[in-house]
Formats: C-alpha cells, structure tokens, sequence
C-alpha cells in the first residue's frame, strides 16, 4: 500500500486513556483493511507556549543594573518618596498630607520613579504577548503608558477647573500617582527574575506577575469607585470615566501588541 492511500485513509481517535499494544491488536480485525484507525491519548496531545530566557543576556543585566541604580538614588534623595505612595495606597495617609510633604519639590523623582514602574509593566506586557523580550515592542509600550499617564492627568486637571472640584482633582492625581508607580515596582522582583532563572521557572514568575498585577488593579479600581462616590459624581459620568479612561486603554494596548 503506498504511503498516499495510507494518508488518505487515516483517521486519527483521541482518547483520555493510554491504549496497550494488545488492545490495538484485538480491535485491528474489525476495521476494514484498506482503513487505519490511530488513537492517540489525548494527555499526550498538549501543546505549549515556549518560553525562552532574552538572548541578550548582556543588555538584561546592563538594565538590572541601571534599574537598581536610579531605585537606590530616588530612595536615597527621593525623602521618603515610596513610603509616602505605599501610605496613600494603604489609605495610612490623606493626599493633603502628600502635597504638603513636597510633591513638586519631588517631581523629578516623581518621573524617575514612573519610568521605572513602567518599563518593568512594559518588560512584563511584551512577553505576555510576544513570549519574546523584544526591544521595540519595549519601548513603544512604554510611551503609551507613558503618554496614558499624562493624559490622565491632563483630564483630571480640566474636570476639576470645569465643575470647580478642585479637592476631587488633587485627590485623584495624588491617587494616580501612587498607583502607576507602586503597580509595576511591586512586580519588579519576579518581572527581573525572569532574565536569570532558569525556563522552567519563567512560568512560575509570570503566573506571580500576573496574580499581583490583577489583585493591585482591582484594588485601584475600588478605590477610584470609592473616591467618585465620596465626592457624588453621578454615576453615569462615574461609569464613562472608568470605562473610557481606565479599561478602554488597556484593551487597546493588548490590541496593538496581540
């Protein structure tokens, strides 16, 4: 029989049990013989999404090392930048007390600081998508989120000069602040392991990654929830804020890099 009959004649049966050679040849009489019936446990029928270490191990320790740098410079001259934002996340402090402390005093850490957290949010999205550590992909995330970040700022300021709230605005920006930073430094640990381990952790990290990031993101949810009630805005304006400007940006940014 040639080997073209055989592939025209071939059915393949997908079955969750092993089945033994003895079994195959008591039910070899009742097929036809022009037919071949080949079964396959379907365990065995699972393929995987590889994941690779970055190639350019040189250029992973090299942004390690500048990442670790700029972390300990904002630590050391930031006055107490982190604790103030984990405060504001823990809800310990009010915003009046973060303003008072010298924001725009700590602007440029400010900066430092989001870029950090965005870069690593950056590093971790590409390689959901991509399962690669691509460079381009790196940066043009991080200039959406970058320009997300903003933009953002940019509306709160006009929403709060228009209707005259101006605590609402503060409150919302400090709020911002603390979330975009605190979010992606808080992964930082197991997005920067996945250079340095070996594969079969990578996944380990990544299924830690994503846990933390969907546990913080419903956190910041709640919170901006509980801050547009506490100031009554009304609850269609409530709905067209988080869905425009919080969700929408997300799906798109998975848009453009899927």
């Amino acid at each position: 029989m040639s080997c073209t009959g055989l592939m025209q004649n071939t059915s393949i049966t997908y079955s969750l049990y092993n089945t033994s050679s003895g079994d195959t040849a008591a039910t070899s009489g009742l097929i036809p013989p022009e037919d071949t019936v080949i079964i396959v446990p379907l365990r065995d029928f699972a393929p995987r999404i590889l994941l690779h270490k970055p190639e350019n191990l040189a250029g992973s320790l090299i942004y390690t090392i500048i990442f670790l740098i700029i972390f300990a410079v904002i630590r050391l001259r930031g006055k107490n930048l982190f604790s103030l934002l984990m405060n504001v996340v823990a809800k310990k402090k009010k915003y009046e007390i973060v303003l008072n402390e010298g924001i725009t005093q700590n602007l440029v850490y400010y900066f430092l600081s989001l870029f950090l957290s965005f870069s690593i949010l950056s590093i971790a999205f590409t390689y959901l998508t991509r399962q690669d550590f691509d460079p381009h992909q790196i940066l043009y995330t991080l200039g959406y989120l970058t320009g997300w970040h903003l933009l953002l700022i940019c509306i709160l300021r006009l929403c709060s000069w228009t209707f005259n709230t101006r605590a609402a605005g503060e409150e919302s920006i400090i709020n911002l602040w603390a979330y975009h930073i605190v979010g992606g430094l808080i992964v930082s640990p197991f997005v920067l392991a996945t250079f340095f381990v070996k594969e079969f952790a990578i996944p380990l990290m990544i299924r830690i990654t994503v846990m933390c990031l969907i546990l913080f993101y419903l956190v910041k949810f709640a919170r901006w929830v509980g801050i547009l009630f506490a100031y009554k805005v009304p609850i269609f304006y409530m709905i067209l804020y988080l869905c425009a400007l919080e969700v929408i940006p997300w799906l798109v940014l998975y848009r453009l890099l899927v």
